[in-house]
């Protein structure tokens, strides 16, 4: 078989081994390599003729962040120099000691400079001071560390500066600089000091663009200096936000600053789609598949729709309800074709608050066939416990719920924000979609019952609180909910609900959510020779002593603590051989209360802590007492995640760092 020739292999390689222009040049904090991922060099293991392509795209972009990482390629450059040629740009985020002056002197070629001068007195500055001399790139984009933070003041930091300064005037290549400071209302004097530092530098360079990111109120007087830069023609300012006019009226005041300003809005964040402009079809009597069956034009057009209208978004619980969208509306204007096959997917999520639902309401009682239409209904929890309730706010709830024959979801948007339902309306509800009814979360009113649900036979996801429940309540059947899958049970600090649910069987049951706080192990133990069996996630807001043994839950996959947590305590007598992950809602103050008992949970892998995050820098990752215990964990096959679910993997470490570990 023919081998591909390296030039097609290099093209198959790339998007695998480059790093993105994009990423090379962020300067937002955290580094946007902050977070491991793992290595592309494995890519060149693959095969001899892999090696040989891959190579010069692996080098082609570095980005160094810590010292054994810098000692590592100083090691490789050293042992093969011609990889140092492959070298176009440098990202080096931190000092990282004497190594750097061997890669830069090993890196000629290089175009493209990335520095930060956010640097500790515990960082060695030595080897960029002799190494930056020795490159000329066309680009250098700076980082420092200014923003409503502390300014570091040491002598690795100033001898930094001081080369920088000089390697600016020198570098006869240098055309394009990223400038590391916006224009502060009130910067301070060291701050003031850098600015006039470094642009001052900039005059007296071959610089014909700089790139400026941040906030820009008012005029700095540094921005003066730019104005006698004979070699500047663009002197872009890049933000998120509109300028003030005090910047503006100081660009404006100078001829030449007039002349080479460019202000450049960047939004960040969250963007809306920008809708393509499409060019007028040279045939305006084109019907799009005029040739084609009714029946699959109507599919076609649906599955436009499906995506035209948003549906899959205004699904999800998750979607931020309250900020602007355009409407949907027109879309349904354009013909009765589209009318007619976007109207359900218009009225499927229907977002309720106090200022809409009467509309809704009204809309539903006088086109009643659109009733069936409507499958989710989400409310923002307008009903609360201390607010009074008037009958022009429960009434469309009520109606809206007698028209919803087809109702799958009944849920609130916010977090702990469940709707009070009066015994009526929740009756109402039942007998109208207990058929279709899937998801109900919900609060009962002080005095409501549970009976009104006993019709919900398709129900899946019930999220449920209330403590006060009535007598009859204990007369339904135990088959009440048959396929109920997920239960969460919030606002029942007496247990009455959960010694109800002790009494259902629901065969299907398999994800419990205790909110409360419950003191009664009796009650939890109820509960789980009920359901144990079956359980496969539980998340409980309890401490460790008041949980019953586990023994009773031997399926039990996925255990969260909404509490603090002592894994050593959990209360197993015998090896629990199904838990697989522990989910934490905080790093413990003592690391020991997270030490456990490999024999009593052989099978656990993970443990996720929620309101932790990893540290990003070298500093904070020697200085953090977690990281070594998260590679103790390792030895275990446990790994510790964070909020995100990321787990922490063993960074590359020099020879002392070694030994200490």
């Amino acid at each position: 078989m023919p081998k591909l020739p390296d030039e097609i292999v290099s093209e198959i390689l790339s998007p695998a081994l480059k790093v993105s222009e994009e990423l090379f040049s962020d300067t937002s904090e955290p580094s946007p390599f902050a977070n491991f991922t793992p290595s592309t060099s494995a890519y060149l293991l693959v095969c001899k003729d892999w090696l040989r392509v891959a190579t010069p795209l692996l080098y082609n972009v570095v980005v160094l962040r810590s010292k054994a990482q810098a000692n590592a390629l100083a090691v490789v450059l050293q042992d093969n120099p011609e990889f140092g040629r492959f070298i176009k740009k440098l990202r080096v985020e931190g000092g990282l000691g004497p190594s750097m002056h061997a890669i830069l002197k090993s890196a000629p070629n290089i175009t493209d400079l990335f520095l930060s001068l956010i640097i500790w007195s515990s960082d060695n500055t030595s080897g960029l001071c002799k190494g930056l001399p020795l490159v000329n790139p066309h680009r250098v984009i700076v980082v420092d560390q200014y923003s409503g933070r502390q300014i570091l003041e040491n002598k690795q930091n100033e001898a930094l500066r001081k080369t920088l300064v000089s390697c600016i005037q020198s570098w006869g290549k240098l055309r394009v600089f990223g400038f590391p400071y916006g224009s502060l209302n009130e910067p301070s004097a060291v701050l003031q000091s850098r600015m006039q530092e470094l642009s001052k530098a900039l005059v007296k360079s071959q610089v014909h663009t700089v790139l400026m990111d941040g906030y820009f109120g008012l005029f700095p007087p540094w921005m003066q200096n730019f104005s006698d830069m004979s070699s500047l023609k663009i002197l872009q300012l890049r933000a998120d936000q509109i300028y003030d006019d005090a910047i503006l009226t100081g660009i404006n005041a100078d001829e030449r600053l007039q002349k080479v300003v460019q202000l450049t809005k960047v939004t960040v964040g969250n963007r809306e789609p920008v809708a393509p402009d499409i060019s007028p079809s040279l045939n305006p009597d084109f019907v799009p598949m005029d040739f084609a069956s009714e029946e699959v034009r109507e599919r076609v057009w649906k599955r436009v729709l499906f995506f035209a209208l948003d549906v899959e978004m205004f699904r999800s619980p998750g979607y931020r309800r309250r900020e602007y969208r355009p409407s949907s509306l027109p879309i349904l204007t354009v013909s009765k074709l589209f009318h007619r096959l976007g109207l359900p997917y218009l009225y499927e999520s229907i977002t309720l608050v106090s200022r809409n639902a009467p509309a809704v309401r009204n809309n539903l009682e006088e086109n009643p066939q659109f009733g069936s239409l409507v499958r989710h209904i989400f409310t923002f929890c307008y009903l609360s416990e201390n607010r009074p309730v008037s009958n022009d706010i429960v009434d469309p709830i009520h109606a809206i719920c007698g028209h919803a024959t087809n109702l799958e979801v009944f849920s609130p948007v916010t977090i702990n924000g469940y709707e009070h339902i009066s015994v009526a309306t929740l009756e109402l509800l039942a007998n109208t979609a207990g058929h279709s009814l899937r998801k109900l979360s919900i609060s009962l009113i002080p005095g409501g019952s549970l009976t009104p649900l006993a019709p919900l036979s398709a129900l899946r996801h019930l999220e449920i609180g209330g403590n006060d429940l009535k007598a009859a309540d204990r007369t339904l059947a135990p088959d009440t909910f048959p396929a109920l899958q997920t239960l969460s049970i919030h606002k029942d600090t007496t247990g009455a609900l959960l010694h109800f649910f002790a009494d259902v069987r629901s065969e299907s049951l398999h994800t419990v959510i205790l909110k409360p706080y419950y003191s009664e192990r009796n009650t939890i133990l109820r509960f789980f020779n009920a359901h144990g069996e079956r359980l496969l996630h539980l998340t409980l807001n309890m401490p460790v002593s008041s949980l019953p043994s586990l023994d009773s839950c031997p399926n039990l996959v996925d255990l969260k603590f909404l509490a603090d947590c002592k894994l050593g305590q959990l209360p197993v007598e015998s090896p629990h051989k199904a838990l697989k992950k522990v989910s934490l809602k905080d790093l413990p103050t003592n690391l020991n209360d997270i030490k456990f008992d490999g024999t009593k949970f052989p099978a656990l892998r993970q443990i996720l802590v929620d309101r932790f995050f990893w540290p990003t820098t070298e500093r904070d990752v020697a200085k953090s007492k977690v990281v070594p215990f998260a590679e103790s964990l390792l030895k275990k096959n446990v790994k510790m995640t964070d909020y995100w679910g990321r787990a922490w993997a063993p960074r590359l470490k020099t020879g002392k760092t070694r030994k200490a570990a």
